[in-house]
């Protein structure tokens, strides 16, 4: 059987060798949705979802605990910030297992420990859907032997929990903490004001770096910063206008608790997920449109494959 491999793309210019034009853009803006509709995205998302919810929870628990150790003060501050970007009732829900975990001073290290195991092997299966999913996009076959994989998704997951970990000390990095931090590095006074400034710059730094860690599980010709970012962009994009409609929806309208009652809260966060993954996929189907996808394979012929 013949193998072929997948040639990286040029992303400044179109496969016939052209450089872009403003119609080639609003073109593969147009066909992304259709793209995801016939790929079946939305079930890629759930997937996702699935693995997301089994790593996001022991994460956040395990930062909470780590913080909550170093500042007590702070975790009340840390759990508000986090919760106060749920939309809805999903805010209370998560709220009260990380107050709980707060708690829980005396096992506090045997948390930290099973929630860390818990999230780095939730994370790794996420990204290995992921990358499953970006193959899919490219009509890519990923021939890489799964051992071959393995390190690679291990040291990526560890990555994306310690850039969720980071993004949660940075929201918590206020008031005290930061005039604390301010004295360790010579500006006891500029310190607080300084990080104010920096703080939601440093935040969409933070995203985007976790935006294209994911998009480098893909194959060879999807990976790098010029070849992630129109995706990245948009991606972040649609999670943020789909978080603030749903938000306003959920707020207004309430039907999540007529219909789920003490389960509403859960099942908002759920969707809320969900709208989060479908948003990373939709921007990776877009950054496909763009290299424009392979035609049709001849009758006779393999599929492309991807080693990488």
């Amino acid at each position: 059987m013949t193998t072929q491999t997948a040639v990286p793309a040029d992303r400044t210019t179109t496969p016939a060798g052209r450089p872009r034009t403003p119609r080639h853009w609003l073109t593969a803006l147009r066909r992304t949705p259709v793209s995801l509709w016939n790929d079946d995205i939305t079930d890629w998302a759930a997937a996702l979802t699935y693995y997301a919810i089994l790593a996001l929870l022991p994460a956040l628990l395990v930062t909470v605990s780590v913080i909550g150790l170093a500042n007590p003060d702070a975790t009340t501050a840390l759990i508000a910030d986090i919760t106060a970007f749920a939309p809805a009732e999903s805010g209370e829900a998560l709220r009260r297992p990380l107050e709980a975990a707060t708690e829980q001073r005396t096992a506090v290290w045997l948390l930290v420990g099973t929630g860390s195991v818990s999230a780095i092997w939730s994370a790794c299966s996420y990204l290995a859907v992921f990358r499953r999913a970006m193959h899919a996009m490219h009509h890519v076959r990923d021939n890489r032997p799964p051992l071959r994989q393995a390190h690679i998704i291990v040291v990526s997951a560890v990555g994306l929990l310690v850039l969720l970990m980071t993004s949660a000390f940075a929201l918590v990095l206020t008031g005290p903490l930061a005039r604390w931090l301010g004295r360790r590095v010579g500006l006891p006074h500029e310190g607080e004001t300084l990080w104010v400034i920096l703080k939601w710059p440093v935040l969409l730094c933070l995203v985007a770096c976790l935006i294209l860690v994911l998009f480098s599980t893909g194959p060879r010709s999807a990976r790098g910063i010029r070849r992630g970012l129109p995706g990245g962009v948009l991606a972040a994009f649609l999670w943020l206008t789909a978080s603030a409609l749903f938000a306003l929806y959920a707020t207004q309208v309430g039907s999540y608790s007529r219909l789920y009652g003490s389960l509403a809260g859960l099942v908002v966060f759920l969707i809320w997920v969900w709208f989060a993954n479908l948003s990373l996929l939709a921007g990776a189907q877009f950054n496909v449109e763009l290299d424009r996808p392979e035609p049709e394979k001849e009758p006779g012929k393999d599929p492309v494959t991807d080693e990488g």
